[in-house]
Parts: C-alpha cells; structure tokens; sequence
C-alpha cells in the first residue's frame, strides 16, 4: 500500500496555478487596454482632415476639416495664426465635441492676376511708376507690378511699355500698355488781356511745333480754360491755357441828383470802368429810392477774376410834385368802319419823362354807329403826379361804301396783275398803276380813306391824301401788308404808305414831284436823305413807326 504525501505538493501548485492565472489575466487586461486606446486614437483620428489644402482667397471654417460637419467647431488659441491672402503652411487645431484634432492647412495661389492697361500721357521729363499703367488689378493675393522693361522717359512719343503683374504664388501676367510722352506742357496760365503766348511758350525742350488752334478764336479777355492743340512730328498734344484774371478793375464814379421813386441802377452811377474782363456793378445796400435828401451809396465792382473795387457815391433825391402835361390832344373826325390812331400827334411832357405813362380810355367810344364819343388821355408820371384831356371823337356816315371801293380796286387789279408776279412785282405794278393813272390836284376832303380811294379810282384825281389813300385800297386789295405814314404837321400836310412785302417796311409814296422821284421802297435812310434837302417834305415821327428799316 502506497503511502500519499501530495497534500503539500497540491498546495503549493495550486498557488502556482493561481499566481500564473493573474499574470496571465493582467496580461489579457493590459492588451484589451492598449486595443481599446488604439481604437479610440484610430477613432478620433477618423473623424477629421489631417490635410485641408484650399485656394487662396477661399474663407476656411473650422468645420472644412471635419469629416462631419459641425458649426459649433472652432480654431483653439494654440492655432498658428493664418491669411487666407497669404500663401503657406499652417498648423491649426479644431475642437469639436469632447476632442481636438491637429490640422495642416495648406493655403495655395495658382491663378495669375489680372489687370486692365491705362493709356498714360506725361510732360517731358516726368516719369511715372508702373501701377499707373494698370487699372483693376484682380487677385486673391497681394500683387506687385514691376515693369517687364523701363521705357525711355526721355523720349516723347507714344511707346509701348509692358507692365508685369506678380502675385505671392508667384502667377505671373504681362499686361501691355501704352505711354504718351508729351513736349507740350499740361498747361499754360495767362493773366487776361495780354496778347496769347507764342507757341515756343508751350513746349518742353528742344521740341519744335506749331498752333492746331486758331489762337485768334480764342478770348483773352474773358477768364477760363481754354484746350490749345500744337502738333509736334505728326503728333497732336493738348495744352490747357488758363485765363486768369487777377487786377480789380479800375473805376471812377459820379454823384446822381434826381427825382425820388424812380429806380436806381449801380451803372448809373459809373463815369468809366477799365478792366481785362467783363466788369458787374452792384450796391452793397439798395439805396433808399423813397427818401429825399443826400445818401451815400457803396457800390462794389467785380471782375470775372472776382477782384473787386469798392466806389461810393452820393445819391441826392428831391420828391416830384409836378404833374405832366398831355399835348396835341386834339377833337377827331371819322366814318364809321374807319380805324383810329389816337396816340397820334398826341405828346406828353413833364419835369421827369422816366417812368412816364400815357393811356387812352375808349370805352365809351362805338365806331360803328353815328355820334359824338369821349376820348379821355391820362398821363401818370413816376410819382404818381397825373394830368387827363378829354376830346371829342365824332363818327360820321360814309359818302361811298367799302364794298364799292373794292369792287372798283379789283377790277384795276384784275387788269395789271398776274398770278407768276412775286410781292414785289405786285406792288411795283399797283405804284405804276396810280402813277400813270390818278391826275393830281392841290386839295381834297381829308378823313375819309375810303371816299378819298373813291375820288382816286373812279374820279382819277386828288391830292396826296388820295394819291396814299388810292394805294391802300389797291395795296390791301392786293394782299400786300401796308401802313399809312403822314408828315409831321408844319404849314403844308402830306401823306404817304408804308409797304411790307416780305423783308420789312419801306417807303411808298405814289404822290408825283415836279423833279420827278420814285419814291418806290425806300429805306428810311434814303427817304430822310431827300427830305433834309427837301424842306423836310417827309419828316415824321419815328416813335409811332418802329417798324420802318
């Protein structure tokens, strides 16, 4: 029989067994640790872009590099700060959530720039950089223009001159522009009044050239920027020439004595003014117009240049209490149908004619009925001061009708007219007509145009007032524009037309003269000429016939 001592043998294995159970477990334990951190690192590491490489110019966000996007992502402060305009590498890191993931980003520049060419134009002897030769330079980054080679600033002329554009990826484009190099200066100034410069004035250098511009088309005595083109070998060049005015004008002023109320101007009160350019007056304070007695007034004087020369003067005012006097108002005899000039012969006078006013009140006057009507002139002068004459105008019948002084015009128009015949070919047939025609005696009725066209036309004699009278009816008849004109009343009356046909009015007196004139379109000019070795035979007064060349 065997004896068993294995007790303490199993103790001591089993203790073994259990030591080595432990090891083996921690074993396990620290593998399944380092499996699970290099899964979380694996993890974590998956979700972001270790590498972001963009475009220069792009805007990068924090969640650009997460695989998922998170707007909530951000740059953490240990960032390495980076210009999206600035080309480079860059470490950045992004928080998101519970982790922080290390980025690279790469920020590249692969499109060249690019730009517009400016034509420039320089004086000789200047010299400009190249950015002046580009305009709209485009790029996302920062770019410098070089000139691809220097041009000659000592030459003028056009030339070509290419610009380099270089942005800081170092993109690379030419762009071609062009430089005008002008022997004519930008521009020239001048004080008004003096004679222009001579061409030597405007250029630079040994250049030689000569005026595009007429110099004569301009004025020097009026202040401004006048163009002045030279041509230099073939090549035009515009000079700006400043006209400038810089002395005040010279002046000298009078005293004024007058009548109150009437108005007052600065240039009234100018003796002479001598200055480069147009000169204006004006008072410094308007002058009291109402007050009589003595005021001194300033007035300030200014040239186109805005020089200015200050004058005073004194204005002395006395009130007007006089009133005027209405002439040559006199009682009026017409037929009914007939017109009436009643201002005629009529006059006003007064102490102070400025301002002076003449009206005539008709109202009561019926010219196409028999009767005896009050004509009443009114005369107001500045200060209110007034006169009134009142005349009689007495409307009589007719003796012979309108319509039997046209039927009678028409027949004698029917007989030397023709339809091919221009105004002027009219009217001079009409003068022919009663020339040859009409007999003259020394009186006739005056009054009546129409009973004196009557004795003309059918009786074929009278005295000027017919002779005139004989032409209106054939003239209107005609459709030619006519007027009637009388002599100013002396001793002996006289009676004339007025004829437009279609270049203004002219003289037409059909009336024969023992030396035998044709007063047929006379000019006033010519008309008056006669008259003043005439004994004045046709003086009139112009003021009621502005129309008259």
């Amino acid at each position: 029989m065997m004896q068993t001592e294995c007790e303490p043998k199993t103790e001591k294995n089993g203790r073994e067994l259990n030591r080595r159970k432990k090891i083996i477990l921690a074993g396990v334990a620290f593998l399944l640790l380092i499996a699970l951190a290099v899964g979380g690192w694996l993890y974590v590491d998956s979700l972001a872009y270790k590498l972001c490489r963009v475009e220069a110019g792009v805007l990068v966000a924090p969640s650009d590099f997460l695989k998922k996007q998170d707007e909530n992502a951000f740059f953490t402060e240990d960032s390495q700060p980076f210009s999206i305009t600035q080309p480079g590498r860059y470490q950045v890191k992004v928080k998101s959530g519970w982790f922080t993931h290390s980025c690279t980003l790469v920020i590249q520049d692969t499109i060249a720039p690019t730009g517009q060419a400016v034509p420039v134009q320089l004086e000789l002897g200047q010299k400009c950089g190249p950015e002046e030769l580009v305009e709209n330079i485009t790029d996302a980054t920062a770019v410098d223009v070089v000139y691809a080679e220097e041009p000659d600033f000592t030459r003028h002329g056009r030339q070509k001159v290419q610009v380099a554009l270089v942005d800081r990826g170092g993109n690379r484009t030419v762009v071609e522009s062009e430089l005008l190099i002008s022997p004519v200066t930008g521009e020239l100034t001048m004080e008004a009044g003096q004679a222009f410069p001579g061409v030597k004035s405007f250029l630079l250098g040994d250049a030689e050239g000569s005026f595009v511009t007429r110099m004569a088309d301009l004025d020097n005595h009026k202040v401004g920027d006048y163009p002045v083109v030279i041509r230099v070998d073939e090549e035009e060049y515009t000079c700006t020439l400043h006209v400038e005015d810089t002395i005040p004008p010279l002046v000298e002023v009078h005293d004024i004595e007058g009548f109150a109320v009437l108005p007052r101007r600065a240039e009234d009160f100018v003796t002479s003014v001598e200055d480069a350019t147009a000169v204006t007056a004006a008072f410094r304070k308007e002058p009291d117009l109402l007050a009589a007695g003595t005021q001194q007034v300033e007035i300030v004087f200014t040239d186109q240049g805005g020089n200015e020369t200050v004058k005073t003067a004194k204005l002395t005012l006395v009130e007007d209490v006089e009133p005027p006097v209405i002439r040559g108002a006199e009682d009026l005899v017409i037929y009914i149908g007939d017109g009436v000039s009643y201002r005629r012969n009529v006059s006003v006078e007064d102490n102070c004619p400025e301002g002076l006013e003449l009206t005539v009140d008709t109202d009561g006057v019926n010219l196409r009925q028999e009767g005896v009507y009050p004509v009443i002139y009114n005369a107001v002068d500045a200060a209110g001061n007034t006169a009134s004459v009142t005349v009689k105008l007495t409307v009589i019948a007719r003796t012979h009708t309108i319509d039997e002084v046209n039927a009678l015009a028409d027949t004698v128009l029917a007989s030397i007219l023709t339809p091919e015949m221009s105004e002027w070919d009219k009217a001079l047939a009409i003068y022919n007509y009663i020339r040859r025609n009409v007999g003259y005696i020394n009186h006739s009725e005056k009054g009546d145009w129409v009973r004196a066209a009557y004795e003309g036309l059918a009786r074929r004699q009278g005295d000027c007032y017919v002779y005139a009278c004989t032409a209106k009816a054939l003239l209107t008849r005609a459709g030619i524009k006519n007027m009637d004109i009388a002599k100013i009343p002396t001793k002996r009356e006289h009676y004339w037309n007025l004829v437009d046909v279609g270049d203004g009015w002219y003289h037409f007196d059909t009336t024969p003269r023992t030396d035998h004139t044709v007063f047929f379109m006379w000019t006033d000019a010519q008309l008056m000429e006669y008259s003043a070795i005439h004994y004045r035979s046709h003086n009139y007064d112009p003021t009621l016939y502005p129309e008259i060349n």
